[in-house]
């Protein structure tokens, strides 16, 4: 089964959980996105890996049409339940993978990917589309968790997240985005670094991990190694926690950059 499947099954399934999660609701980098994006009235917009729709609501009011993709049919199915309840007529949803977006060249002024490109194999081939469709002073805004740099640690936190989600393949390194992001024409400026905490209880629940994997990322963490707990910041009670590392960044074509 390719990684594509892999997700499209997982997110099917856990679709709804994804829907009212806080993180991903009402998360204080969608006002950020809305304010580094300094939308414009008459943008066409492309939200990549759309999920529940959160991000093409936040944008919604401040441009002309947003488009949201994904290739979990359960996502969709959230994305439009999600808007039947809002009074918005400028979104719109629909069924497409990043690497092959059914958009022709230079349609959109912003495309947007938040939470997503952790579960791509590769990330290079999905900028590079979104590269396609972005208009020359388009720019690019991703928001997700990044791996640290210490090979030790972005080691550690995949192998619990691959664990705990088999639809995760890697949260890609600030120096991984660089490159990828230059090498398909587009400059890359990381916007905010934040710490992102996690509730163990909640993070398991979202995906439906099974008992006997929850009990193995248990003693994971329990007997990792001291600079790993402090490097995220692990607590065991009242309830169990850590934090991982989150990022906003903004990719533009080259020929942009300078007006930005």
């Amino acid at each position: 089964m390719n990684q594509e499947e892999v997700t499209r099954q997982q997110f099917d399934r856990t679709a709804s959980a994804y829907s009212t999660a806080p993180l991903f609701r009402r998360g204080q980098d969608l006002q950020w996105l809305v304010e580094v994006a300094h939308p414009s009235s008459d943008w066409q917009v492309l939200d990549v890996g759309c999920g529940a729709g959160h991000t093409a609501f936040a944008l919604a009011p401040f441009v002309q049409q947003v488009i949201g993709i994904d290739l979990s049919a359960g996502m969709l199915a959230e994305a439009e339940r999600n808007l039947s309840d809002r009074r918005l007529s400028n979104v719109c949803f629909q069924s497409a993978i990043a690497t092959a977006l059914p958009f022709v060249e230079q349609q959109f002024d912003l495309v947007t990917c938040r939470f997503v490109a952790h579960h791509f194999r590769a990330l290079e081939p999905a900028l590079a589309e979104i590269h396609r469709v972005l208009k020359p002073q388009g720019q690019f805004l991703a928001v997700d968790v990044i791996s640290p740099e210490d090979p030790e640690l972005a080691h550690f936190v995949n192998r619990i997240e691959q664990w705990r989600d088999p639809s995760h393949y890697w949260e890609w390194q600030l120096s991984q985005w660089h490159s990828a992001i230059a090498s398909v024409g587009m400059n890359f400026e990381v916007l905010k670094q934040w710490r992102l905490p996690i509730d163990f209880e909640d993070w398991v629940t979202r995906q439906q991990t099974s008992p006997t994997t929850v009990t193995q990322l248990e003693e994971c963490l329990d007997h990792a190694p001291l600079a790993v707990q402090q490097a995220l910041v692990m607590t065991r009670a009242p309830r169990r926690t850590f934090q991982l590392w989150a990022s906003l960044m903004r990719g533009v074509p080259v020929s942009a950059s300078s007006t930005l």
